[in-house]
């Protein structure tokens, strides 16, 4: 149910079709839409249903795959499972068939980051799976797979053997449900996980081996009924692991985070770790002071003394080139994460070297506070990635002064109030510019503050940015952090289809203006 075009629709498709004796593909949308993605499944043994949904097909249905995108409570899966039919997910799928390590990383802000830079550090020290992957969002490590194993380390600190897999999947990197069979239970496997895929994981009872949650603050309250079962989505990355409160990372400072069940209190990052005889129980990540550390809990010597946490130092800050504290902070989730997979990382030598090499080769993620050239001397970030106020409010915290922000988008039930307080209380704002569907609500929000920001309404996307450019003066900083999801029209017979759209328009307009540079 729901072929869709963004590939998961696709490889579900692929992978059901070598096991069914009959495939039907339901789509809303018809052939023209879906063009590229039946393409995709040509030669295939599929039927296709497009254009509608008919009742009669989940009724008669074994076995129904529906999109993240669809909520579990709809009417016609429901009719499925009422007729007998198992209903479920192609995440699903993949984690109940996984032989691999799972690294699950999910949150409201900053699980695409984390992911990745995760993923990187651990390609320091395992070979790519997915060679095409290499330097699309950092450059390659000295000698792809081989990083710290090439250092004289002891026969305890040894890095795992280059023959070893690292995979990305999820959200990013690609569907992995066709390559299954390509993995071992030596691989490991990094999944950028969304509340949507993470839900259905409550009914089968499964969470990643190893997992992190970034944040939870409001998001998508359009599709989930509440933020109760947001959260309760979230939390099945880890509530069904075997291993429930201890290999599992909370962020201390987000104050969901630090009450979820099994969280623990003492630091930013806090994990348990059963190590190798002799070695510490339990590690304590920071980001303090400019240095990400590893605080390593020393037992006490002496029944009269109390055990203490001895730091060790595994990255500046100035290793990561991406701004903000809130991208520092998911450079700290990434490392707990990445040395969480194996026991052996926790190894001085190993992980001071691994962490900081993979901080430093890091570019970012396009469409997440991406630099995108300058505008008359001001330069100019994409930001579409930002489609709650939560992420536009981190994305304002990167900068000082001189800022043009653009928001406004297509409305999710959020409220703007917080997001209008900063604003007003930033203090180097220079303009907002406001379009999009959800204007009216966000400019209320504004309205209350009494904000004196000067704030400008366009009828399209196009018609705000050509405003601000024209604003921008050398030094400034013009930030499209929307706020706001990007379906909504943005020019006549024109569409955004989703946030990479939006944010590659943006950046063509940045190319193409006349006081553009690189």
């Amino acid at each position: 149910m729901g072929l869709g075009v963004f590939g998961g629709g696709i490889e579900s498709a692929k992978f059901l079709s070598r096991y069914c004796s009959h495939l039907l593909v339901t789509d809303l949308r018809d052939e023209n839409v879906l063009a590229e993605s039946i393409a995709a499944l040509e030669g295939l043994p599929i039927e296709y249903r497009l254009g509608e949904h008919r009742r009669q097909d989940f009724e008669n249905a074994d076995v129904v795959i529906h999109s993240p995108a669809v909520r579990p409570d709809n009417p016609l899966l429901q009719a499925a499972r009422d007729h007998g039919a198992e209903v479920t997910m192609e995440m699903s799928l993949f984690i109940e068939a996984c032989p691999a390590k799972t690294v699950g990383i999910t949150g409201s802000n900053g699980k695409t980051t984390t992911a990745l830079l995760a993923y990187e550090m651990l390609c320091e020290v395992m070979e790519r799976a997915q060679p095409e992957l290499a330097g699309k969002w950092a450059t390659e490590p000295r000698s792809p797979g081989s990083g710290p194993s090439e250092m004289s380390v002891n026969a305890e600190t040894a890095a795992p053997s280059r023959s070893r897999l690292c995979w990305l999947g999820g959200n990013c990197g690609e569907p992995l449900i066709n390559r299954l069979e390509d993995m071992t239970a030596d691989d490991v496997v990094v999944l950028e996980l969304s509340s949507f895929q993470l839900q259905d994981w409550h009914r089968i009872k499964k969470s990643c081996d190893i997992s992190v949650i970034t944040n939870i603050t409001p998001n998508h309250l359009d599709w989930h009924q509440d933020m109760d079962e947001y959260i309760w989505a979230k939390s099945a990355i880890y509530r069904n692991a075997k291993t429930f409160g201890r290999m599992h990372l909370f962020n201390a400072d987000d104050e969901v985070c630090a009450n979820l069940p099994g969280a623990h209190k003492g630091g930013f990052y806090s994990i348990e770790v059963p190590l190798r005889a002799g070695a510490p129980s339990e590690v304590r990540f920071s980001g303090a002071n400019g240095e990400l550390t590893a605080a390593y809990l020393q037992e006490a010597a002496a029944p009269s003394e109390s055990a203490s946490y001895i730091p060790i130092v595994l990255a500046q800050r100035d290793d990561l080139k991406l701004p903000g504290r809130f991208n520092w902070s998911n450079a700290v989730a990434a490392t707990a994460a990445a040395m969480l997979v194996e026991p052996v990382l926790l190894g001085r030598e190993v992980a001071a070297d691994t962490c900081s090499a993979a901080i430093r080769r890091f570019r970012g993620v396009e469409h997440r506070l991406e630099y995108c050239g300058e505008v008359n001397g001001a330069r100019c970030y994409n930001d579409s990635i930002a489609t709650t106020p939560e992420s536009t409010l981190a994305a304002l915290s990167a900068f000082d002064s001189g800022v043009h922000l653009l928001l406004g988008g297509s409305e999710k039930g959020l409220s703007y109030d917080a997001l209008a307080d900063a604003i007003a209380k930033h203090g180097g704002i220079k303009g907002v510019y406001l379009q999009g569907a959800n204007a009216d609500a966000i400019e209320a929000a504004l309205a209350r503050t009494g904000m004196s920001t000067p704030l400008k309404r366009f009828d399209t996307f196009d018609e705000a940015c050509a405003a601000a450019f024209d604003a921008l003066q050398p030094g400034d900083v013009f930030l499209m952090s929307p706020s706001s999801a990007s379906f909504y029209e943005y020019a006549p017979n024109k569409r955004f289809t989703n946030f990479e759209h939006r944010g590659r328009h943006f950046k063509a307009l940045v190319k193409a203006h006349p006081l553009a540079q690189p």
